[in-house]
């Protein structure tokens, strides 16, 4: 038999074994999903708080950030009335130090409302900017929401800010606004 074969044949194996270990490893991730689209919150938190402090043993593969994230927005967003920002707040700057865009730009959004956090523009700016990362898949929509909030700050506050995103993002997320 030609080696060939069987060597591309072992690749093909070894990748649908990664596949299927990824995805295995994924299944709490889909379980605090679907807790949380089925409303049941307080499940979907129990489900993701084990992942969001421990994180994955996995090098390529850590959901820690989503799941600390996830945790935030339910947070912020339930709909049964025991909605807590402060708590969104609280899990939204960890999964920020570990560069998770959409709780970076979350935190921008309450910096701006004034969320369970002082109104703050200009770390609202410094925040939706950080989460503006040309590894975003949302990056155009972030730098936009930034330059609406760019209007509204004075010069002294711009300079202030763009130092503090150059912190941030020189740091790894470590020199922030928290």
């Amino acid at each position: 038999m030609d080696k060939g074969i069987l060597w591309r044949a072992g690749l093909v194996l070894g990748f649908a074994l990664i596949i299927w270990f990824g995805y295995s490893l994924s299944q709490d991730m889909r379980d605090g999903a679907a807790a949380q689209q089925g409303k049941r919150y307080d499940q979907a938190i129990a489900i993701y708080e084990p992942i969001a402090e421990k994180g994955s043993w996995i090098p390529f593969w850590n959901p820690q950030t989503r799941a600390q994230q996830e945790i935030g927005h339910i947070h912020a967003f339930r709909d049964d009335g025991q909605d807590r920002m402060d708590e969104a707040i609280k899990w939204w700057e960890r999964a920020s130090k570990g560069g998770n865009v959409v709780a970076q730009f979350a935190l921008g959004q309450a910096y701006y409302q004034g969320d369970a956090v002082e109104q703050d523009l200009e770390k609202a700016y410094t925040w939706v900017m950080v989460s503006a990362n040309p590894k975003s898949k949302s990056q155009r929509r972030y730098q936009k929401q930034a330059s609406a909030y760019q209007q509204e700050l004075t010069d002294a506050q711009m300079a202030s800010a763009t130092k503090a995103i150059d912190a941030c993002l020189s740091s790894g997320y470590v020199d922030c606004p928290y």
